[in-house]
């Protein structure tokens, strides 16, 4: 068998969001897949689980268990699957980071009741088979990228987009943005009095407080700097066992997007607050100078209004389309820095496909009918499939 043949041919999606509370259909869904694939090796590409929504002290061993008996068909499914000696391989995404330790790993097959010697490969960053590079694509979107792709985050250093997750949106009840990336100010506003009635200003206020915060912690987290350090320690060992050279990886992190939450401005810009701000001088400025015919607030009012309108001009959403773009240039990069021939990303909810790059879209978010997820042959050809339970 050369280099670029794959013992086994894959089956590969990404973004299937399990939580506690159960989400049966989509679970439903998978174990059919999986048994309808049986001697495929099972690549579950990152953001398996959802444990974003979860308190950082949550037990992560309880975690996992719960939301495998809330899903109660996928557990036999995956557990024949790895007694028939297919294999599973669950790398990391931005709402499962913690799926890539060995924690994590004990807890599914003790879950699976499967011993430690089951066909279970975890992986925090991407996994090779032959020439096919296969990753769940988040470390090239800043909003949601780690410091370093080896090292999981704390609950201080967590990436903008899980921070927002794990202290606003599910404490609030407002997982309904936990998917909507380019949710701007006033759509959010809208939506928010829709569902919240009543209970929105609450919500809006809790919002802003949680994101003052995260602006006031931008590159001020504590453990960076011993996050960074250890993910450089870590790289001779991965490169070992994913067959690339320590010179490529070191390349790779370096090629990688600074993460929001890294630096101030960057944060400040990607919650909108010059947006919130220009607003709010808009009305107050105008507000007062109707009363008082003040010219520094008449002054105030048209800069702030000339600013607002000038930047809505330019998009209401100034990430519209950005993190799929991103990511059909990192798998470009992959391509030349690695020599792979194929990249298969998820990530971005948004099936995707280029010269040498598939992207799975969510298992459990379609975009349209049927479930999206990808088969890799032997000689690494992929081929985008759609699952519709028949």
């Amino acid at each position: 068998m050369s280099e670029r043949e794959l013992s086994r041919p894959l089956l590969v999606l990404s973004d299937v969001h399990l939580s506690p509370s159960g989400r049966d259909r989509v679970a439903h869904d998978l174990a059919e897949l999986v048994r309808k694939f049986p001697g495929y090796e099972l690549v579950l590409a990152g953001d398996v689980f959802d444990f974003s929504t979860e308190p950082r002290e949550r037990d992560l061993a309880a975690s996992v268990a719960q939301m495998l008996r809330a899903h109660h068909e996928l557990g036999p499914a995956l557990r024949d699957h790895l007694r028939a000696g297919a294999g599973i391989t669950l790398i990391a995404g931005n709402h499962d980071a913690a799926a890539a330790t060995p924690e994590a790993r004990r807890a599914v097959l003790a879950s699976l009741e499967l011993s430690d010697q089951a066909r279970l490969d975890v992986s925090p960053w991407f996994v090779r088979r032959g020439r096919v590079h296969l990753e769940h694509g988040h470390r090239y979107d800043p909003d949601n990228a780690p410091a370093h792709p080896l090292v999981p985050w704390s609950a201080e250093t967590e990436p903008l987009g899980i921070a927002l997750t794990r202290r606003f949106l599910a404490p609030a009840g407002a997982l309904m943005f936990a998917h909507a990336h380019e949710t701007t100010p006033a759509d959010g506003l809208l939506r928010a009095f829709r569902q919240f009635g009543a209970k929105a200003p609450w919500v809006v206020v809790r919002y802003f407080a949680t994101a003052i915060a995260l602006c006031a912690e931008a590159g001020r987290q504590r453990g960076l700097t011993e996050e960074l350090e250890q993910g450089a320690r870590a790289l001779a060992a991965f490169a070992h066992d994913c067959g690339l050279g320590v010179d490529i990886l070191a390349d790779m992190v370096d090629a990688g997007p600074r993460p929001t939450h890294l630096d101030f401005k960057a944060t400040f810009m990607r919650l909108y607050f010059d947006r919130v701000i220009a607003t709010i001088g808009f009305v107050g400025g105008a507000s007062i100078a109707l009363a008082t015919r003040s010219l520094l607030a008449t002054g105030v009012a048209a800069l702030s209004g000339a600013y607002l309108t000038n930047s809505v001009k330019q998009g209401g959403s100034r990430y519209s389309g950005l993190t799929e773009q991103r990511l059909r240039e990192a798998a470009s990069l992959v391509l030349g820095a690695t020599g792979a021939e194929l990249v298969v990303f998820g990530h971005t909810h948004e099936e995707d496909e280029a010269p040498g790059y598939v992207n799975c879209g969510s298992f459990a978010y379609p975009k349209r009918g049927g479930r999206p997820y990808v088969l890799v042959d032997t000689r690494g050809r992929a081929e985008r499939r759609r699952f519709d339970g028949a």
